[in-house]
């Protein structure tokens, strides 16, 4: 596991984006963040998540397909 440089949060060693904010995690890029297609939205709040995301961040329900 490593720590997004940006929101602080745990990431994949494999990912290359930050599914919590967008953040290029590929080495030598930057700290430019590249938005994610949302493909999973919560059905309770609204929000948008990467498909890698299973539960909401904002009230923790199971995300579904948008």
């Amino acid at each position: 596991m490593r720590i997004c440089p940006k929101c602080r949060k745990p990431v994949e060693e494999t990912w290359t984006f930050c599914p919590y904010d967008g953040t290029d995690l590929r080495p030598g890029v930057g700290k430019e963040t590249m938005p994610l297609v949302s493909q999973k939205v919560c059905p309770k709040c609204g929000a948008k998540y990467d498909s890698r995301t299973r539960f909401c961040m904002k009230d923790g329900t199971e995300l579904k397909t948008a």
